[in-house]
């Protein structure tokens, strides 16, 4: 499902992402498991995972609720009620894009959000995450970073026959 934002959605995304970045500063919390892009990577990643949750709102006529902590803790409800997370990813050019999940990440139904520029938006699909894969491990060939579970794209259920985004 293709999604294009309107300016009044993209300001949203950068003014939630400007909270969220700015609290994590507050409360001296940094990006985890060997993240290295440094602050111009940390805020354009913020920035856009932001575009992806206004995105997938979009697509699915759901409530984007902009969240991010005021008082300086850390925010641990899912991305949108029932359980359900949002990943976002540039289209990569020269190899294929993914779903990645880490094995303590909470149980929920993930979204692969994928920007194709111009801040138009794929919704891929989802994974409903309930059990540990091990079969799925993997250090995608980066060491210093924690193994993570790999979801190929053709593994995902569209957007479409996820009408009631019911829990999982």
């Amino acid at each position: 499902m293709k999604i294009k934002l309107n300016t009044n959605e993209v300001e949203l995304a950068f003014e939630t992402s400007k909270k969220r970045f700015i609290g994590n500063l507050k409360m001296g919390k940094a990006f985890s498991y060997g993240y290295e892009k440094g602050m111009k990577g940390e805020l354009y990643d913020s920035f856009l995972g932001c575009l992806g949750e206004i995105a997938y709102a979009k697509a699915s006529n759901t409530f984007f609720n902009g969240s991010y902590s005021d008082n300086l803790e850390r925010y641990t409800d899912s991305d949108f009620q029932n359980n359900i997370e949002v990943r976002t990813q540039d289209i990569k050019k020269d190899r294929s894009n993914f779903l990645l999940i880490r094995p303590g990440e909470k149980h929920g139904k993930y979204f692969l959000v994928i920007h194709n520029g111009n801040y138009e938006f794929n919704i891929l699909g989802s994974f409903i995450f309930d059990k540990p894969m091990p079969e799925r491990l993997t250090d995608f060939g980066y060491p210093n970073r924690p193994p993570a579970y790999r979801i190929n794209i053709n593994e995902l259920k569209p957007l479409e026959e996820n009408v009631r985004q019911d829990k999982f």
